[in-house]
């Protein structure tokens, strides 16, 4: 099966470079859920790289026919990180004009709906689907709302606008995956 292949601009850099990431999209014959795997966040995290080509290569072998749903694959998501260095270390880890982890810069529903609990009893008497249904249209609400901002002529800072365009390939996903690794003196663990 042949993916499609979008490629997304990142950042338009001083020099008139574009930053892009690319996303391999598989799309199964038969409807299902979506799978979303992006890796190098943090630009050092080649290992994610190597798992992702190698999900690419075993999906070009499958038949559509053979997939229910959709599998996203974006092997570098952060071509900003990736490409940041000082002398031999990758310095990617963080975003240096605004000293923040690229991990920690997601939008998260929770910190901005008003009462989750309230959301829960609302729904109490519906069933499972209905009730999943109910609550991802209310994240995508939520998340389309930010779009406005994103999109104004005030200052957003650069990870708002990376964070909204990452996340909006994801955010309709059933399964995401984020993978991350270390490439000097990590600690090993599952």
């Amino acid at each position: 099966m042949l993916p499609n292949i979008e490629t997304i601009p990142q950042r338009h850099m001083a020099s008139g470079d574009v930053l892009s990431f690319q996303v391999y999209k598989f799309n199964g014959a038969h409807p299902g859920k979506k799978v979303y795997i992006q890796s190098n966040l943090h630009g050092a995290e080649i290992v994610g790289n190597a798992v992702i080509h190698q999900l690419i290569e075993f999906l070009l072998s499958v038949e559509p026919t053979d997939l229910a749903g959709e599998i996203w694959l974006v092997p570098v998501c952060n071509s900003m990180s990736t490409n940041q260095r000082s002398h031999f270390f990758s310095s990617g880890r963080y975003c240096i004009s605004e000293a923040k982890d690229w991990n920690r810069i997601f939008w998260d529903y929770e910190k901005f709906t008003k009462n989750i609990m309230e959301f829960a009893r609302s729904q109490i008497h519906l069933n499972i689907e209905t009730v999943r249904k109910n609550y991802l249209d209310a994240i995508q609400q939520k998340f389309t709302d930010l779009l406005e901002k994103i999109n104004s002529s005030s200052s957003v800072s650069y990870t708002e606008k990376f964070r909204y365009k990452l996340q909006s390939l994801s955010i309709d996903a059933d399964y995401l995956i984020d993978i991350h690794s270390h490439t000097t003196q990590g600690l090993n663990y599952v």
